[in-house]
């Protein structure tokens, strides 16, 4: 019997776009959502509106699929081993688990030879954590373990702030060291049995820790280039990818890369690859699961893509005229809210 049906967990805009890419290529498109309106509502051919704890609607969910992936990691793991038990998930439970809790991220990260990430700390209570803030000089951010995103469940660290940290509870947070960065770049892998590939580098500008820009090509010498695909890799093999992995890092002022964070998932950054490669992260995640085969990106563009966060998205009809734009069908506007993207293109040669 032919697999034609992939199960999606998240039915956000990165479950919209995935979505699409799978109609393209003959994939049905059945969506797992807590909410009832979610993005990729118009755009899967199926979808189940279900609490992750109703194993009732799950198990419905189960027999709708023949593959599964998720479009974000901020699923309870229970869930992923659930459906593991039947069917295949891409990533697999143990990329999703990494990268769903910022101490086994890092923990896991730093025990690979030649790879880093910022320093951190684990303060246990008040004490260690004033003792851990003058470790890090004051210069530093708690951070959730999980749930952390956008700027989310994260507080910066002064010398002036630290009492009101006296009753806190600390047993689901990280003290993370702030670095002082020249860059921000992510890059995204796909691996399948048959192959891996990755998408060219594209450099990040992030404020208020919510990404507002990704542009191709990143400004990077050849060196660094090199380098931060080499560790993608390496991380990608240590980790034993099925599917899609979006890796962040910092570059240094002397050079030096660090990893911030992993995402097991079609990234923000990587948008622009619908408009400006050949075949997008979504089409090629699509290409792992049920052809594994890959294809090569190849860039036909610079680009620009610009999100729209919370009231940016007002004038969305009117960057329509000038952009190709992507709305989100999001019904209430936040401010630190994602609402859509437009993308810049211009030719290689310019």
């Amino acid at each position: 019997m032919k697999k034609n049906r992939l199960g999606i967990i998240g039915g956000g805009q990165l479950g919209m776009f995935t979505c699409i890419a799978a109609k393209k290529k003959g994939i049905k498109s059945i969506i797992l959502s807590e909410t009832e309106e979610f993005s990729a509502k118009n755009f899967c051919d199926r979808f189940f509106i279900s609490d992750f704890k109703n194993f009732n609607n799950i198990d419905k969910f189960i027999d709708s699929a023949d593959y599964f992936t998720i479009e974000t990691e901020n699923v309870p793991i229970s869930i992923i081993h659930y459906i593991e038990k039947k069917k295949k998930v891409f990533p697999c439970s143990k990329v999703i688990e990494i990268a769903q809790n910022r101490l086994k991220e890092k923990k896991f990260l730093n025990s690979i030879s030649g790879i880093n990430t910022t320093e951190y700390l684990q303060p246990k209570n008040f004490e260690d954590f004033k003792y851990a803030s003058k470790n890090f000089n004051y210069n530093c951010i708690l951070k959730s373990k999980e749930l952390g995103y956008d700027g989310k469940g994260q507080y910066k660290i002064s010398k002036n702030n630290l009492d009101i940290f006296k009753e806190f509870n600390f047993d689901k947070f990280i003290l993370e060291k702030i670095v002082d960065f020249k860059k921000e770049i992510s890059i995204i892998l796909i691996k399948s049995n048959a192959n891996a590939i990755n998408y060219p580098i594209v450099e990040n500008i992030h404020k208020e820790s919510i990404l507002r820009e990704s542009f191709y090509p990143a400004k990077i010498n050849k060196k660094i280039k090199s380098e931060a695909i080499s560790k993608s890799f390496e991380i990608a093999n240590q980790i034993s990818l099925n599917g899609v992995l979006a890796i962040e890092m910092f570059i240094l002022k002397n050079g030096q890369i660090l990893i911030n964070e992993l995402a097991p998932r079609p990234h923000n950054s990587g948008h622009w690859s619908m408009d400006a490669c050949n075949e997008s992260q979504y089409d090629n995640l699509i290409n792992s699961i049920f052809f594994n085969n890959l294809t090569p990106p190849k860039v036909i563009a610079k680009c620009r893509m610009i999100n729209l966060i919370g009231n940016d998205y007002k004038k969305i009809e009117s960057l329509k005229k000038k952009y190709r734009c992507y709305d989100y069908y999001k019904k209430e506007i936040r401010d630190s809210r994602k609402m859509g993207h437009y993308i810049i293109l211009d030719q290689l040669n310019s």
